[in-house]
């Protein structure tokens, strides 16, 4: 494995972990982190069957570059992820997830989110000592079932890419995607 596909299967596990354990504690609810697999490829992947929401991430490097990387989470997911930061009950949550279209409120927490899971990347670059200067929140959106994520990305530039099966407050588990590009912005010095 090279230095950079090193760094990079090494940062896709600290977000997973640091999104698990500070949205965790944020929300009061278990998130559990069920199984993680990397890969690289050369093309951005797909959340599969259903509507997904891309939460975007840049990771700043030394030299003011930012290379561009993304989560994607089920729609149901993201929703109980920012009804649970809105401090809803269970029960409202549940009538949530049904949700197919989200209104103001829900859109703001779920910025929220986002840039929780900047804060997380941020943290995962200290962890593996990487010399990139930051990581910054840059939005989310709403994917539709098998469409790829807007991303920067050049097609044919490699991705690291790991899938965690992930289960939040004792829902069904489902996939949660990292995918960063390999890029020597992560090895460290």
């Amino acid at each position: 494995m090279s230095s950079q596909s090193h760094a990079a299967s090494l940062f896709v596990n600290e977000i997973f972990d640091r999104v698990a354990s500070d949205l965790a504690m944020l929300s009061d609810r278990d998130f559990e982190i069920l199984g993680v697999e990397y890969e690289e490829r050369t093309d951005r992947p797909a959340g599969p069957g259903l509507i997904h929401v891309s939460f975007r991430f840049g990771i700043v490097g030394a030299g003011g570059d930012v290379e561009h990387g993304a989560m994607i989470l089920p729609l149901p997911e993201s929703i109980s992820l920012a009804a649970y930061l809105m401090m809803q009950p269970d029960t409202a949550v549940a009538d949530l997830r049904l949700l197919t279209k989200i209104d103001h409120a829900i859109k703001e927490a779920m910025l929220e989110v986002g840039n929780f899971v900047a804060a997380a990347g941020e943290a995962a670059l200290r962890a593996i000592g990487s010399p990139a200067i930051s990581v910054i929140f840059e939005g989310c959106q709403g994917v539709r079932a098998d469409v790829r994520p807007a991303l920067p990305y050049e097609e044919g530039t490699t991705l690291s890419v790991g899938r965690a099966k992930v289960q939040i407050a004792g829902a069904a588990p489902v996939e949660m995607v990292v995918m960063v590009p390999k890029s020597d912005v992560l090895v460290p010095i």
